[in-house]
């Protein structure tokens, strides 16, 4: 659980690996929080025990965490693995192999473990298609039966199918996007709420507001001694002034702040 002032970025990661029913490693906050290069390894490597969706595209040494044992072979796998997720979701994954192995990025290292998660039945596919493509074509239509039971039978064990994948893959963003979206609405309510005399968190009914104004108005008909304005020196004047136009400034950049965020929110829920 996020603690106050957090941003969950990892929870949307836990419910990404539910569907897969790994056994280990245990997806934990701690370790999500900024994941280590060997949790990621253990990760794939129970892919690929269970669903054998990876395991093709590295060679036998990288299969073994122990042999990767340097920073530059730790960024091989991790740039062979999110280059290859790239190509079966048709999009970038937008994340700095170098940032996760230093763990300096945790929310974009989430990110690339939801779209691995994601990208296992596409995997699954093209593993299959490749080795039926190995394969020589005289051969191909000899085995053109047999090969039509195998490739059902492959696709009965396809965990997530392209449909849902790519809705998975949708949702996950549009998470990320609420979750950023709330934080930097939150952030703006806060600011709003120390600028002069807003007060958004105090509780106040309509009819206290009501009565409030009408005994403002009724006070002001009946002051109705003229007064004079007490002259101020040079120095208070300019300091009221330079105030006044920081306030001014203060608004205009919370009018701002505030228009982006509806327009973000406007996008959202679009």
């Amino acid at each position: 659980m996020a603690t106050e002032g957090e941003v969950d970025f990892w929870s949307a990661t836990v419910q990404a690996f539910a569907p897969l029913q790994l056994g280990n490693p245990e997806l934990t906050p701690k370790l999500l929080k900024r994941p280590p290069f060997r949790f990621i390894h253990d990760i794939v490597t129970s892919i690929n025990a269970r669903f054998a969706a990876y395991d093709h595209i590295f060679r036998p040494d990288q299969l073994d965490a122990s042999c990767i044992d340097s920073k530059e072979k730790k960024i091989e796998y991790l740039t062979t693995l999110v280059e290859y997720i790239s190509s079966l979701l048709g999009k970038k994954v937008d994340v700095n192999v170098k940032k996760i192995v230093s763990g300096s990025e945790p929310e974009r290292t989430n990110t690339f473990l939801q779209c691995l998660a994601m990208a296992v039945g596409y995997a699954q596919q093209d593993k299959a298609k490749k080795n039926q493509g190995a394969q020589s074509a005289e051969s191909s239509r000899q085995q053109t039966a047999d090969g039509k039971g195998a490739r059902a039978s492959t696709r009965e064990k396809v965990l997530v199918d392209t449909t849902s994948s790519e809705q998975k893959w949708e949702d996950s963003e549009r998470a990320l996007e609420k979750v950023k979206l709330s934080q930097e609405s939150t952030n703006f309510f806060e600011k709003l709420s120390a600028f002069g005399q807003f007060h958004l968190d105090e509780q106040t009914s309509v009819k206290d507001m009501g009565e409030s104004i009408v005994a403002m108005y009724k006070e002001l008909q009946n002051d109705t001694a003229e007064t004079q304005p007490t002259p101020l020196p040079q120095e208070a004047l300019e300091t009221a002034i330079k105030r006044q136009l920081e306030s001014v400034q203060k608004l205009q950049a919370l009018e701002e702040e505030n228009r982006e965020i509806l327009n973000k929110l406007m996008v959202l829920l679009t």
